[in-house]
Order: C-alpha cells, then structure tokens, then sequence
C-alpha cells in the first residue's frame, strides 16, 4: 500500500494518539532511515542486512560513516544550517566512526566530505522515501480502523512473534502491510519449524563431535581457510561475547573480516548459515549457549549462558 498524506493530515493523526504510540512511530522512523542508510553502505560492501537486525549489530558491520538524524523540516529552516553556514530544509547529521566527530550537511557537502557517489546518495534518499511511506500507510490505517483480526483471523497460542511485530501489538496500533506478510509466513512456518528443531539438535551434536572443545576457554579447531563451507568458530564465540546475538549478523562479520567465503545464495543469505547454526546448536546442547528466539528460516538468536 503507498499512501501519500499531507503533512497537515500526518500531524492530525499523530496528535490524535497516546504519547506511548506517537514516541513510538517517531522511533520507528528515526531507526528506519538509520537502517536504510546502513543497508545502502552495507549492501556497496556486498553485505546483506537482515531487516530484524539491530542498529548495534548492523554498526558493527560498518567502517566509516553512520547517520545520526536526517531532519526534513518541510521548509528551508535557518536553524538546521549546514556547516558551510546554508539554511536546510534536509539536514543530514553523521558521526565518523573512526574519529567519533560528528557533522551536519546539506545534500552537497554530505556528497563532498562523505565521498559518497551520487547513486549511493540516491539510494539512501530512496530508501528514506520507503520510511515516509510507511509512516503514511499506518497513520492511514490508524485513520481508518484497521484491525488485526481483519488480517490474520487466527494466531497459535505458542507462536512467538518478532519484537518488531509485537511491539506494534501491545501499542495498539496496526502492522504495516509488510509485517502482516511476515506474520502469515511464520504462522505457515510455525509447525514445520518444531519439526526441524526435533530433527536438527541430534545431528548437530553429531556433526559438531570432531569439534576440539575445551571448557575453559573454548578453543576450536577450525578449518574455515581451506574449507570455503566452514568458518571460525573462535571468532563466532568472540562476537557472541561482543552482545551480538543474531546468527545472520555473526555470519556477516565472519565474511567481512575474512573469517568464512563469502559464498552466498540468490537471495542474499550467506551459504554458511546452516553450518553456523549446527555450530551454535552444538553449544547449545552442551550448555555453552542458551537460544533465543526463532525466525523461521531467517534467522535465529543466541546468548552465551551464565
């Protein structure tokens, strides 16, 4: 659904909901540019972002430049200047990683002192055009009562939903059409995944058995530079020690820094994601790891047990 509300109509809704909804949707769009900003820097690198992932993982996965705000005042606005001292309807504010500076720019300069090619600024401007969407497609259906039910008629008492859906949920307000198409797949999922995990932990600890293991400081056998399926398994427990917990986002930083091939399927999903997750389930059976929740076959979480 593409709606295009009026900014007098956006501020209508918006001041019609609780301040917990209005915080919220806020957030939502603040991240989501975020994202999108990451997610064209990213994929220029050949690295492919679940959408679920978090900002602190998907940070990790960039060198140089993160966005901080971009700031769409709807008028050219003497407060939100550029550097160069030009008042800004669109302000961009981004921190240098490596430097921890922080600067604000207009479209030019953010081109000039970023060295960013006009098709990378592009994107990323397409990218914030989706977010502005968004927000229009949910006010609208705020605008318009929509309900879950209407939607999704049924919901299985166990399933768990991804944090990203459920925080719509407990806020009452309604799923962007993507969520909806989400939700359906992990209903349909939803039993072939217990299937799968019955099935999967048993082989896991009979693939992983040749694996060296010691409890003290988990020390691995790894053959991942001549083996173009494996990876290191050191560094894999090393990021899960770091406070990632997303295994898309563990094989991502495996290939970025040159720990696994980057060998990859036609939708993007790096090929050596089933043998991570045999790898982390193998932890798991021995008590190293404790899992967190299940994405269907997007994506699985976990956390080093205490």
């Amino acid at each position: 659904m593409k709606i295009v509300l009026s900014r007098s109509d956006r501020d209508s809704i918006l001041d019609s909901l609780t301040p917990e909804q209005k915080e919220f949707i806020q957030h939502h769009v603040k991240r989501g540019k975020k994202t999108a900003f990451a997610n064209v820097l990213a994929s220029d690198k050949g690295i492919v972002i679940p959408e679920h992932a978090g900002m602190e993982e998907v940070e990790m996965l960039l060198d140089e430049w993160i966005l901080e705000e971009y700031i769409d005042n709807g008028f050219v606005n003497p407060k939100t200047p550029c550097e160069c001292g030009r008042p800004l309807r669109y302000q961009y504010i981004v921190k240098h990683k490596a430097t921890n500076e922080t600067r604000r720019f207009g479209i030019e300069h953010f081109k000039e002192h970023t060295g960013f090619s006009s098709e990378i600024v592009n994107e990323i401007r397409m990218g914030f055009n989706v977010i502005d969407y968004e927000m229009d497609e949910l006010l609208y259906k705020i605008q318009n009562k929509w309900e879950l039910r209407q939607e999704v008629p049924f919901l299985p008492d166990y399933l768990e939903i991804p944090k990203s859906i459920q925080e719509y949920i407990d806020l009452d307000l309604p799923l962007l059409d993507k969520h909806v198409d989400e939700l359906k797949r992990i209903i349909r999922d939803y039993m072939e995944q217990s299937r799968e995990q019955r099935i999967l932990e048993p082989v896991a600890r009979e693939s992983e058995s040749h694996i060296i293991f010691n409890i003290e400081d988990y020390i691995f056998e790894d053959t991942f530079r001549t083996d173009p399926e494996s990876f290191s398994k050191d560094k894999t427990l090393e990021y899960l020690e770091s406070g990632v917990s997303s295994a898309r986002i563990i094989c991502e930083l495996l290939i970025k820094h040159g720990y696994a091939a980057n060998e990859r399927y036609i939708t993007g999903k790096p090929k050596i994601y089933g043998h991570v997750c045999m790898f982390l389930e193998s932890l798991k059976a021995r008590d190293v790891l404790k899992r967190g929740k299940l994405l269907g076959k997007d994506d699985r979480y976990y956390h080093i047990s205490e």
